[in-house]
């Protein structure tokens, strides 16, 4: 497919941006940091607040809360396949990519396909749906973006 380009995949913010200037390198660094670091000092913090609490009541929320970053990668996103042709012919692409990952079209209108789980694993309703927005001369995908990472991997072979 040398007619086709990908752009990255960026995650879909829906409050307002605050532009990072850190590697992911870098930013998974300083995670694992306050991590390590911090919910340690956050358990000792809330036990100094209730020495009667059980150690169970404290520890098990602070250890959920610290795994909160571990959803990032479900966190929606999208990315862009540009090509010199026109982009309807890359559906029947997508669709045979989806149905390999465990999707079937849900949806079809003019210029949308909405894909959903065959086997829902986890009751993410909307949340795990992949849309395909046809233009032109490109598909805009957008979904969840641990899903765009595997699509985008099954389409550039």
């Amino acid at each position: 497919m040398k007619s086709v380009t990908f752009s990255e995949i960026e995650r879909v913010r829906k409050g307002p941006h605050r532009p990072t200037s850190l590697a992911p390198a870098q930013r998974r660094t300083i995670l694992l940091l306050s991590m390590v670091l911090g919910l340690p000092a956050l358990t000792f913090a809330f036990h100094l607040v209730d020495p009667t609490a059980p150690l169970g009541y404290i520890v098990v929320p602070v250890l959920l809360g610290g795994l909160l970053p571990a959803i990032a990668p479900t966190l929606p996103g999208r990315f862009e396949v540009t090509t010199r042709f026109s982009a309807c012919h890359l559906v029947g692409t997508v669709d045979d990519a989806m149905e390999s990952l465990g999707y079937a079209p849900a949806e079809r209108s003019p210029g949308t396909v909405r894909y959903r789980m065959r086997a829902a694993r986890w009751s993410a309703g909307k949340n795990a749906d992949i849309t395909v927005t046809v233009r032109d001369h490109m598909l805009e995908v957008a979904g969840p973006v641990r899903t765009l990472h595997a699509l985008r991997q099954q389409l550039s072979c």
